[in-house]
């Protein structure tokens, strides 16, 4: 809706997109360096297959493309090198042989626990070094961004 000063309320303005792309780089710079930490064992990209698969349990080949938004192919392939890594277990769906189950492995989970672990202690470290009194309200609009950032858009 519009204001009185004629801006939309409902669209936020330069200044706040523009932090929301400063906090995206912070968070991405986060997310290689706890890669990093964590041996290198995968890209970043990768990294969000492994996320993917974890959020879901158990997923599919299909599914890891649909969410990805790419061809299945492209899918697979990054599915078979997560493989070789020992990180995903593929194998067939005994439900309907044309698709493939995939799930973690231990070590896939393992992984998962070590970057966030190492996530968790950076977002830790970047939000004690803003004030106490600048912090209010921050897990309110941190969760509302998550959730957003979710939400289907169908």
């Amino acid at each position: 809706m519009g204001g009185t000063d004629g801006r939309d309320r409902d669209h936020p303005d330069g200044a706040t997109v523009e932090a929301g792309l400063a906090l995206a780089r912070a968070f991405t710079g986060i997310s290689v360096r706890a890669v990093a930490a964590a041996g290198d064992l995968v890209t970043v990209p990768q990294l969000r297959v492994l996320l993917l698969i974890a959020d879901a349990g158990r997923t599919n080949v299909a599914a890891v493309g649909r969410e990805l938004d790419v061809h299945p192919s492209n899918a697979t392939r990054v599915l078979v090198r997560l493989g070789r890594a020992g990180l995903v277990d593929r194998r067939p769906d005994p439900e309907d042989r044309r698709h493939l189950i995939v799930e973690l492995t231990p070590a896939g989970r393992e992984l998962i626990r070590d970057v966030d672990a190492h996530r968790r202690a950076a977002v830790a470290e970047l939000l004690a070094r803003v004030p106490a009194g600048r912090r209010a309200g921050a897990a309110e609009l941190l969760a509302a961004l998550a959730d957003a950032a979710t939400a289907p858009t169908i």
